[in-house]
């Protein structure tokens, strides 16, 4: 697979091009990033994009300097090989690579793998719940190593059952920002701020009717998952588990100009406070709640609905791909909970926003989130659609 990835030059017929992007963004979490992204695409003669090289170096306000590379290569429908690394100036490190085959030789199997390690050095924990206040925000370094691999089996037309073996070992090492307390000082009896490694195996049914993985413009997507974990470390054995379903669908007009996508997720821990917060259901960041950051609220269960209305604006030619562009006002609603038993409707956080989509299909997805709720605004970017 390596090989494949990093191979340096082009096929003959394919395109090269590289143009220069000003990185400015913030998060909740994260702070202000001040940088640059160079680039580097190759379309095959049908304009369809077959790899990105995309070198950057940004300058953080809680981390310093970090330079990166970020390759991304997709050589056949279905398949995509993907190399992340970064080295910042101040504690964080980075280094994930991953594959993917929706259709191995035959079309009767898939088979997608990650390995990993990466430093986090502004991860923010604010205690168990949904009702958890802001002047509770503690600050720590997540340091993991990772890896799974999940194999796939159609069942039939769109529909997969999926096996996968993950492995997670994760430390809770001094965090990076200066005005925040360590999450270990102040939550010390809480399971998981000492670190731990978790062996899962999780067993999924997955759906999916739509017209494609990345850029999808209809269809519906429908996953269930079971998974039985254990902690391996410390003197006893904690063993649980955890379940989930999620829903999404898309319904455009009849020019595909309007796309209304609904995406809803139930999440559930079963293992009470013997399960590591890390582990637990959580909601916060760019594909959830999307005016919160990553992991603002945590516990054993959680909910959300997203709503969003993609409307394509106009059409634009970027180094010999045509992208699309798009705009998408949006609502996140959700919560986290112990238990449903009481207060199922209420105390629901709510956040409007409106997303800027630049799109080439069928691989690439860039966009910029902006959402406001009860804690102030917050701004995400990524490239890949939220849900």
């Amino acid at each position: 697979m390596a090989p494949a990835l990093l191979s340096p030059l082009p096929a003959p017929a394919e395109e090269r091009s590289y143009f220069v992007i000003p990185a400015v963004g913030t998060s909740k979490n994260d702070g202000v990033d001040v940088g640059v992204i160079v680039p580097y695409v190759l379309a095959d003669d049908e304009q369809r994009v077959t790899k990105i090289i995309a070198p950057m170096f940004i300058h953080n306000e809680f981390v310093g300097s970090r330079a990166a590379i970020n390759v991304f290569e997709y050589p056949t429908r279905g398949e995509e090989y993907r190399l992340i690394a970064s080295y910042t100036e101040r504690t964080e490190r980075k280094f994930l690579y991953s594959y993917r085959n929706l259709f191995l030789p035959g079309g009767r199997f898939s088979l997608e793998a990650n390995v990993g390690f990466f430093k986090n050095g502004t991860a923010r924990f604010f205690g168990i719940g949904n009702q958890t206040s802001p002047a509770q925000e503690t600050n720590y370094t997540d340091r993991e190593l990772l890896g799974h691999i999940t194999t796939g089996f159609y069942v039939g037309l769109s529909q997969r059952v999926l096996w996968t073996e993950r492995l997670r070992n994760v430390e809770i090492q001094p965090g990076v920002v200066p005005d925040l307390p360590f999450t270990q000082a102040v939550f010390p009896a809480v399971k998981g701020t000492g670190g731990a490694t978790v062996l899962g195996h999780q067993l999924a049914y997955l759906n999916d009717t739509r017209d494609d993985t990345v850029t999808p413009t209809i269809g519906h997507y429908l996953s269930m998952f079971a998974e039985l974990a254990q902690t391996l470390t410390g003197s006893t054995s904690t063993v649980f588990s955890r379940y989930g379903i999620e829903y999404r669908m898309l319904i455009p007009n009849a020019t595909k100009r309007y796309i209304f996508v609904f995406r809803g997720r139930l999440e559930a821990t079963v293992g009470g406070a013997a399960v590591p917060f890390f582990e637990r259901s959580s909601l916060g960041g760019q594909n959830t709640l999307r005016a919160f950051g990553v992991g603002r609220f945590v516990d054993n269960h959680s909910l959300v609905f997203n709503f969003e209305e993609r409307i394509q604006l106009f059409h634009l030619r970027i180094v010999g791909t045509v992208a699309e562009i798009e705009t998408a006002p949006f609502l996140d609603i959700g919560k986290v909970t112990n238990t449903f038993r009481y207060r199922a409707f209420s105390q629901y956080e709510a956040n409007p926003g409106i997303g800027f989509r630049a799109i080439a299909r069928p691989n690439v997805v860039g966009r910029v989130d902006f959402a406001t709720g009860n804690e102030g605004q917050a701004v995400f970017a990524g490239l890949d659609f939220p849900f």
